[in-house]
């Protein structure tokens, strides 16, 4: 089985400064000055600090019962920088000329890149037999031979390789046509992992024998994915809460994404998704995600245990 994927009004210093008593400080003030020996410790109004962070630059909102997860992530990122305070550490990804690149790197320890080939294969199953035909049957009517496609949270590659995949099973007369997957994440790590496109043994599990003899060849490092289906697939850093001039997609895919959003936050990017479709274009969501409540643009298509929604 395919583990589930992850991959949200910043206080004033005077905020800040409550609870700090918890930490061992010498001097009370916004910028308290830790004892070398004090042990790593995050107040919850630094916790709230560093959430309204989070949730400002990328939509994920982190409950209360998320605290030790992002103090976590927060430690392992001062550590690394060598220091002994998260409003410190709040400060530094704050500051405009030496924060913007920790900033990153912060927002990247927190996703999880957990995802593996041909995940949901009730929802893939209705994607190639009905989603694709459709598109490539309107597309041959108007002589139009391009595709285009955007797997929006793609973490490490997984989902716009299987899409590849899809792809050319299913269009015969692939060398006609311009396939264009758009592969999308916020953690630079995942994408670097997903352009390399070399995965271990065990993360081929549950692909069929015969598509891993065509569409993988063995390196050293594990088993790569051919050239046949990297051609098709652009990777590139994007943050949902940005706009991106994503345009003109017979398809999105942003499959276990939504449901680290808040309620405002799903609807702004699924109108995001909406804008960037065609008409009549297609959105494939998580099996847990719905867009009933959020937006009725949408018309919901159910067939075999599958679930995608079809712009209106």
């Amino acid at each position: 089985m395919c583990p589930r994927p992850r991959h949200s009004i910043i206080g004033s210093a005077g905020h800040a400064g409550r609870g700090w008593t918890d930490l061992e400080i010498e001097k009370k003030d916004v910028f308290g000055v830790l004892r070398q020996d004090a042990a790593l410790h995050m107040s919850d109004d630094e916790f709230r600090l560093l959430r309204n962070l989070v949730y400002e630059e990328c939509g994920i909102w982190l409950k209360d019962e998320k605290k030790f997860f992002l103090q976590n992530r927060a430690f392992q990122r001062m550590k690394a920088l060598n220091l002994k305070s998260c409003y410190r550490y709040y400060k530094h990804i704050n500051d405009p000329a030496a924060g913007k690149e920790e900033l990153l790197s912060f927002l990247d320890a927190l996703t999880i890149n957990e995802t593996c080939f041909f995940r949901n294969r009730p929802q893939l199953d209705l994607f190639s037999s009905h989603v694709v035909s459709d598109i490539v049957a309107r597309k041959r009517e108007k002589q139009d031979f391009n595709i285009k496609i955007w797997s929006a949270g793609c973490s490490t590659g997984q989902e716009p390789y299987t899409i590849g995949m899809i792809l050319h099973e299913q269009i015969l007369d692939l060398r006609q046509w311009k396939i264009t997957i758009l592969a999308s994440d916020l953690s630079m790590t995942a994408l670097e992992t997903a352009q390399r496109g070399v995965y271990p043994m065990e993360k081929l599990d549950g692909i069929e024998e015969r598509l891993i003899e065509r569409y993988f060849k063995k390196t050293p490092e594990g088993y790569g994915i051919t050239d046949e289906i990297k051609r098709h697939i652009v990777f590139d850093f994007h943050n949902l809460m940005h706009e991106g001039g994503y345009k003109d997609f017979d398809a999105v895919f942003c499959r276990n994404v939504l449901i680290y959003f808040d309620d405002e936050t799903q609807k702004k990017v699924i109108d995001k998704f909406r804008r960037a479709l065609v008409p009549q274009g297609y959105l494939v969501l998580g099996h847990a995600e719905t867009l009933q409540g959020r937006n009725d643009n949408f018309v919901f298509i159910h067939k075999n245990k599958g679930t995608v929604y079809q712009k209106k």
